[in-house]
């Protein structure tokens, strides 16, 4: 895991599922490093981006639009991105700014992967 900050961050493929594991300070500060951490698992071409927010301690509006962003730029190949555990803050951040809807929540990679879309040609 890598430590910038105040944030820790760990990527790594389990099944057809990158899962993203942020925990800390999820702020202007590190919004690169956020960023960085969701890049390098879409670079694993996943089938599922699932982002580990357990441990996320502060979640403002820099790590509420990283997600927005990486969200929209999943759409156009068709990888879902879901949030593992998140945090109560993170629950929070995403009911008072109505995003909640928006991401599909799991308690684990497991579940996770369920939201892989169909392919092949009986999809």
């Amino acid at each position: 895991m890598d430590v910038v900050g105040e944030l820790k961050t760990g990527v790594e493929l389990v099944g057809t599922v990158a899962v993203c594991t942020l925990a800390g300070d999820l702020v202007l500060d590190t919004e690169e490093q956020v960023r960085a951490a969701l890049d390098e698992g879409l670079a694993l071409a996943p089938r599922v981006l699932a982002v580990d927010l357990a441990g996320a301690e502060m979640f403002t509006s820099s790590g509420l639009n990283v997600l927005l962003l990486t969200r929209l730029a999943t759409q156009e190949c068709g990888v879902p991105v879901v949030l593992i555990a998140p945090s109560g803050v993170v629950r929070r951040v995403l009911q008072v700014t109505e995003a909640a809807g928006l991401f599909p929540v799991c308690t684990g990679v497991e579940e996770a992967g369920r939201h892989a879309p169909p392919h092949g040609p009986d999809a």
